[in-house]
């Protein structure tokens, strides 16, 4: 009998345990800590190798912290340890977006369709939809046309709207390779570029004004008239290291600079600026507060005066686009550049 209280005890703890690593995990998630949640995962997995919650789990937070090859890991098995339509859904809807993001878009393909087969929960659904919608998978898609390059894959929603497709083709692939010839980073897959025929129709579906880029996927919105390189540019400095952070004055800045347009920077930013002090601390610190009319030209030229002087240390600046990294690679030079910057601008 006392063996039998003790058995009981003992489970009753380790049940316990259990629930309280999921439930730091739940809280880890909501907080953004990617990191503790995998740490979390496999303390539950070290006790319950088949434990679903902590499988998903972990692929999930490696898929947020872009390390998808190490997401399919977890997630493969987590599928093969599911026995419920939401954890199937869940599944499936994981492996879809690590499989895309490393260019394994057939193998995406088939988990979404696989998805689609099970009743997932109403954040599941939400997030199928998203990325379906994102990744060219959705049936709106059905009727574009695709065309591929070394290093891109155009969709094309109406040929027609762009005079000679060729051209337009081969003038971006040329950005990439100008652009990548300054960064030499390494993207996982080919660059999905869309185009829509026009930014009503996009915004209908997307409920977002082009263009944008999710850099993280190598995936482009676009225009047909929008400059050659600007969002090709947030997917190349986005993976010169994975574990970037991102600013919007620096991030901005980058691809107003490598657009292809070769415009004089600094007097199509003084002309955007008139009769108004700029001061780019306050850019880089509060750079949300800015319209795009006035923060992309100020911030393309900020970026050209960088590169000038330190092409270097502004490749670093871009794995940590931080003003606290900032004062970290320029030191006390940082004050130097930013005054001297501001007296060029507000001349």
């Amino acid at each position: 009998m006392k063996k039998l209280l003790l058995q009981i005890i003992f489970l009753i703890a380790f049940c316990a345990f259990g629930f309280s690593q999921k439930s730091e995990m739940s809280n880890a998630f909501k907080n953004k800590e990617f990191e503790k949640v995998i740490e979390l995962g496999k303390q539950v997995l070290e006790s319950e190798p088949n434990d679903f919650d902590g499988l998903l789990g972990i692929g999930k937070a490696y898929n947020f912290l872009n390390k998808f090859e190490n997401a399919n890991t977890y997630l493969e098995k987590a599928i093969n340890c599911a026995k419920q339509d939401w954890q199937f859904a869940w599944a499936n809807i994981e492996l879809m977006e690590s499989n895309f993001a490393i260019g394994k878009i057939e193998q995406a393909k088939k988990y979404y369709k696989k998805s689609l087969e099970y009743k997932g929960t109403k954040n599941s659904t939400k997030k199928l939809r998203g990325l379906a919608l994102l990744f060219g998978f959705d049936k709106v898609y059905e009727n574009w046309e695709i065309m591929e390059t070394e290093n891109i894959i155009f969709h094309f929603q109406n040929s027609n709207s762009i005079p000679n497709k060729e051209k337009y083709i081969a003038e971006r692939q040329k950005a990439f390779s100008n652009i990548n010839a300054f960064f030499q980073s390494e993207l996982p897959k080919k660059i999905d570029f869309f185009v829509w025929k026009s930014n009503e129709e996009a915004i209908k579906v997307l409920n977002k004004s082009l263009g944008f880029t999710e850099p993280k996927y190598c995936i482009s919105y676009n225009r047909d008239n929008q400059t050659k390189g600007h969002e090709i540019t947030h997917s190349i400095s986005f993976w010169l290291d994975k574990a970037n952070k991102r600013n919007r004055l620096i991030n901005e800045g980058i691809g107003v600079y490598f657009d292809q347009t070769n415009m004089n920077r600094l007097e199509k930013a003084k002309k955007e600026t008139q009769n108004q002090k700029i001061d780019i601390k306050d850019f880089w610190n509060n750079g949300n507060n800015y319209s795009e009319q006035i923060l992309y030209p100020v911030a393309g030229a900020f970026v050209e005066y960088l590169i000038l002087l330190d092409k270097k240390k502004f490749l670093e600046l871009c794995k940590n686009q931080s003003y606290e990294n900032a004062e970290l690679i320029y030191g006390a030079e940082l004050k130097k550049i930013i005054s001297e910057f501001n007296k060029q601008l507000n001349k």
